[in-house]
C-alpha cells in the first residue's frame, strides 16, 4: 500500500496539465488503495469515492440546515418587541412592514441560494468542472479544423509564433540578459526548486485556468442576477435604498457591463493566483500575504482612509439637518428629482463672493455627499433663509441686473429670518437656533431644518478617549444616505491608529415630536409602487395625469446626541477592548485553515481522482472548492467567529453603559431605533441568531444593558421611567 508521500509524488510525475482533464474523466485511483490521511491521532484511510461522498454529503448537509432554518423563520417571524416593549413601534403597520420586509428578504435569498446549489449539483453529478476544462482543452483543435475559423485561427497563431520565436526576439534572448533569465529559469538551481517545491506551469496553461475561473464566475453571477434585481426591488419598495440613486431601468445594461468587466478584468487575478499556486507551499505564500495585508491596512488605517472613500472628517461647527422635506423637482435632465433632506456643512467663505457685488455676504451651508445636486442652505442680507442649488446643477432662477451669479441657481425653499426686536444683527448661535425654530412650507407639508453641534460630539468622545487612555486617528461623516437608509457606525483599526466612522443616516429623519405614525410617502400600497417604479425609475410615464416624485428612502427617526454619544462610546469599546486585535487573531486562525485546504486540494491525486481527473488541475480543484468545499468548511468556522463578535457587542454595550447611565439608555434607545429604521426583526429564535448573525438581535441587547444598569446603578427603573427618559 502506498504511503501519502509516495502517492503524491506519483501524482505529481504523472501530472500533464497540456492535456487537462481530456480523457481522464472516470479514470480514478482505485478504491482498494486508499490515501492515508494523517490526523493529530494517527492515520485515517479514505478511497477517492470516499472522500468524494464526504465532501458532497458535508455540503448537501450545510445546505439543508439552512435552508430549513430559513423556512422556519419565514413561516414563525412575527418581528414583535419584547413584552412591554411593543410601544416601540410606531404603529402597527410599522410592525407588518417588518415581517413582510423580513419574509420577503429571506425568500429572495433563500431561493438564490437554492438556485446556486442546484447548479452545483449539476455540476458535481455530470462531472462539469473536469467536462469543461475537457472541452477548453480540445477548443484550439477545434478552431484550427474548422472550416469558418480554421484560417483566420491559424494565420493568428502563426502571427504570434513569429512574434515569439522571430528574428528579434531571438536577438533579444541571445543578449547577456537572456542568457541570465535563461539559466536562473533553467538553471540547476531552478530546476531542483521545482523538483521539491512544485510542478511549473506554462503561461498558456495560467491562461487556460484564468479563463476557466473567469467563465465559472460569470455564470454563477448570471445565477444570481435576477435574485439581486429582485433585491433591489424589495429594497426599493420599503424604501430603504435611494431610488434618485438606485434604478432598476438599467439593471440589465450594468448586468450586461458587470459580466464584460468579469471576462476582461478578473482573468489577470485568476492568473496571478494560479501562478502561486502552482508551487506546493503557494498557498502558505498567499496565506502571508493576506494576514500582512490586513495587519499593515489595521495599522495604517488613517493614512489609507482616503482610498476607502473616508474623505469627510467630522464637521467640528455646527451643521444642519432637513427634516421632512419632500423631494423638489429641477430642470437638469439627468437628475429630475432631488432630496434637501440632507446635511448641509458650515462653510465660512463664500465661494461666490469674488463674484458677486455684494461683498457683504454672510456665512452659508453646503451639502458636501454624493447624492445628486449640490445644494447651499444660505442667510441673505435680507435675513432670508434659502436653499438653492448650485448654478452649474440647475440653473432655473430669474436673471437679474446685477452680476451676483447666486441669483442664477434655482431656488427650492425658502423663509423669513425672525429677528429679536431691538436687535439688528444676530450671532451665530442665536442665527442658528432661529432657524431651528422655524418651520418651513413647502408641498404643503410642515418641515425643520435640524441644528448639530459637531464639536460638542467630538469634546466628548476625545474626553472619553483621554480619560481611558486610548487613541482615536479621526472620525469621519460616511455619506451613506445617497444609496441606503440603514448604515449606523463602524470603527476599524488597531492600537492607537483607530478610526470611527460615522453614516449621515444617523442624523437624519424624524425627531421627537416631529415624528408621525405613518408617513404620507408610505401609504401607497403595492400596485401603486409597480407603476412608481416604472414612472419614476425607470423613466417611462405610465399615467401622465398622476405625477409623484419617487419613494426617497423611509420615514426613519434621527439620533439625539445622548444616543450619538453612546454609539460613540460603543464604537470607542471596541478599541479599548482590543476586539479589532481578537478579530485579526481569529482571521489568521480561519484564513489558514481555509488556505491549507485550498493548497491541498489543488495538488492532491486523491481530490482530482475525487473530481475525475486522472491528475491534479489546479484551476479545476479551486473551482470545485470555491463551490463544493469552501462553502461548507468556511461557513463553520463562521459559527466560532460569529459567536465572538457577538460577545464583543455584548462587552461593548456593557463599556458605554458603565461610563454613564444615561449613555446605556440611549445606547438602548439608539438600538431600538436602528432596529425599527431598518425593519430588523428584534427578537428571532436563538437558534436563527447562532447561524446567521454577527450582531446579537435588539431584545438580548436591550436586556444585556439592563442588567449592567442595575448593576452598575441599583435597582431597574420601571418601564414608565425608561419611556419617559428616552421620550417613547
Amino acid at each position: 500500500m502506498s504511503t501519502a508521500s509516495d502517492l503524491e509524488r506519483a501524482g505529481l510525475a504523472a501530472a500533464d496539465t497540456n492535456k487537462g482533464a481530456y480523457g481522464s474523466i472516470d479514470k480514478k485511483v482505485p478504491d482498494e488503495a486508499p490515501l492515508k490521511l494523517p490526523l493529530l491521532l494517527g492515520y485515517w484511510q479514505v478511497s477517492p469515492d470516499q472522500l468524494f461522498r464526504i465532501g458532497l454529503g458535508a455540503y448537501i448537509s450545510w445546505f439543508v440546515v439552512y435552508r430549513v432554518a430559513d423556512l422556519v423563520y419565514i413561516a414563525t417571524v412575527d418581528a414583535r418587541f419584547p413584552e412591554g416593549l411593543g410601544h416601540l413601534y410606531p404603529s402597527e403597520a410599522q410592525r407588518m412592514d417588518s415581517v413582510n420586509y423580513t419574509q420577503q428578504v429571506l425568500l429572495c435569498g433563500m431561493l438564490q441560494k437554492t438556485v446556486a446549489f442546484c447548479v452545483v449539483l449539476a455540476l458535481v453529478f455530470f462531472k462539469g468542472f473536469a467536462r469543461v476544462d475537457e472541452a477548453m482543452c480540445a477548443f484550439p483543435a477545434w478552431m484550427e479544423s474548422s472550416a469558418t475559423f480554421g484560417s483566420k485561427y491559424r494565420w493568428c497563431v502563426n502571427f504570434m509564433d513569429h512574434v515569439w520565436n522571430g528574428r528579434l526576439a531571438t536577438q533579444l534572448w541571445n543578449t547577456w540578459l537572456g542568457r541570465v533569465l535563461s539559466h536562473v529559469y533553467h538553471g540547476r538551481l531552478a530546476t531542483q526548486l521545482c523538483d521539491r517545491i512544485g510542478f511549473p506551469l506554462s503561461l498558456s496553461q495560467l491562461l487556460r485556468g484564468a479563463v476557466y475561473l473567469s467563465l465559472f464566475g460569470c455564470l454563477f453571477f448570471a445565477v444570481g442576477a435576477p435574485f439581486i434585481y429582485w433585491r433591489q426591488f424589495i429594497d426599493l419598495k420599503f424604501g430603504f435604498a435611494n431610488s434618485l440613486s438606485v434604478s432598476l431601468g438599467n439593471f440589465q445594461g450594468r448586468v450586461f457591463a458587470s459580466l464584460f468587466s468579469m471576462l476582461l478584468f478578473s482573468w489577470p487575478k485568476k492568473f496571478m493566483m494560479l501562478a502561486v499556486l502552482q508551487y506546493r507551499l503557494g498557498w502558505l505564500l498567499m496565506w502571508f500575504g493576506l494576514i500582512a495585508g490586513v495587519i499593515f491596512s489595521q495599522m495604517n488605517v488613517k493614512n489609507i482612509a482616503p482610498m476607502m472613500g473616508l474623505n469627510a472628517v467630522f464637521p467640528e461647527d455646527h451643521f444642519a439637518v432637513g427634516r421632512g422635506f419632500p423631494l423638489v423637482q429641477t430642470k437638469n435632465p439627468y437628475a429630475p428629482w432631488i432630496s434637501l433632506n440632507r446635511i448641509y456643512w458650515e462653510q465660512k467663505l463664500n465661494p461666490y463672493a469674488a463674484l458677486s457685488d455684494n461683498k457683504d455676504v454672510p456665512e452659508k451651508f453646503f451639502t458636501n455627499d454624493k447624492s445628486k445636486g449640490q445644494l447651499f442652505l444660505t442667510h441673505e442680507k435680507s435675513g432670508e433663509w434659502s436653499i438653492a442649488a448650485s448654478p452649474w446643477f440647475d440653473v432655473g432662477g430669474k436673471y437679474t441686473q446685477t452680476t451676483d451669479t447666486r441669483s442664477r441657481a434655482a431656488k427650492y425653499a425658502s423663509i423669513p429670518e425672525k429677528k429679536k426686536e431691538g436687535t439688528s444683527l444676530l450671532s451665530t448661535p442665536e442665527l442658528l437656533s432661529s432657524l431651528a425654530d422655524q418651520s418651513w412650507t413647502l408641498g404643503g407639508k410642515q418641515t425643520r431644518m435640524g441644528i448639530r453641534s459637531g464639536k460638542e460630539l467630538r469634546d466628548k468622545l476625545w474626553g472619553f478617549a483621554d480619560a481611558r487612555h486610548i487613541g482615536i486617528g479621526q472620525v469621519y461623516m460616511v455619506d451613506g444616505s445617497y444609496r441606503d437608509a440603514r448604515a449606523n457606525a463602524f470603527v476599524t483599526g488597531s492600537g492607537n491608529h483607530s478610526i470611527i466612522g460615522l453614516y449621515d443616516t444617523l442624523f437624519l429623519g424624524q425627531r421627537g415630536k416631529e415624528a408621525s405614525e405613518y408617513a404620507e410617502d408610505d401609504e401607497a400600497d403595492d400596485s401603486n409602487l409597480v407603476g412608481h417604479v416604472a414612472e419614476v425609475v425607470q423613466g417611462e410615464d405610465v399615467d401622465e395625469q398622476k405625477k409623484r416624485p419617487p419613494r426617497n428612502s423611509a420615514p426613519t427617526q434621527a439620533m439625539n446626541d445622548d444616543e450619538i454619544v453612546a454609539i460613540l462610546a460603543h464604537e470607542l469599546a471596541h478599541s479599548a477592548l482590543k476586539h479589532m486585535q481578537m478579530s485579526i487573531g481569529a482571521q489568521v486562525a480561519t484564513s489558514f485553515v481555509t488556505f491549507a485546504t485550498m493548497g491541498w486540494m489543488v495538488h492532491s491525486p486523491l481530490a482530482a481522482a475525487a473530481l475525475s481527473l486522472g491528475a491534479p488541475i489546479i484551476h479545476v480543484a479551486l473551482c470545485a472548492y470555491d463551490h463544493v468545499v469552501g462553502p461548507p468548511l468556511e461557513g463553520s468556522m463562521k459559527l466560532g467567529t460569529d459567536a465572538l463578535t457577538r460577545h464583543n457587542e455584548y462587552e461593548a454595550d456593557a463599556y458605554a453603559a458603565l461610563i454613564a447611565e444615561k449613555y446605556g439608555t440611549g445606547l438602548q434607545s439608539a438600538l431600538a431605533k436602528l432596529s425599527v429604521n431598518s425593519n430588523q426583526d428584534p427578537d428571532p429564535p436563538a437558534w436563527y441568531e447562532a447561524l446567521h448573525s454577527d450582531h446579537p438581535p435588539f431584545a438580548r441587547r436591550w436586556a444585556h444593558i439592563e442588567e449592567v444598569k442595575k448593576k452598575a446603578y441599583g435597582k431597574a427603573k420601571s418601564l414608565q421611567q425608561q419611556q419617559q427618559e428616552l421620550g417613547l
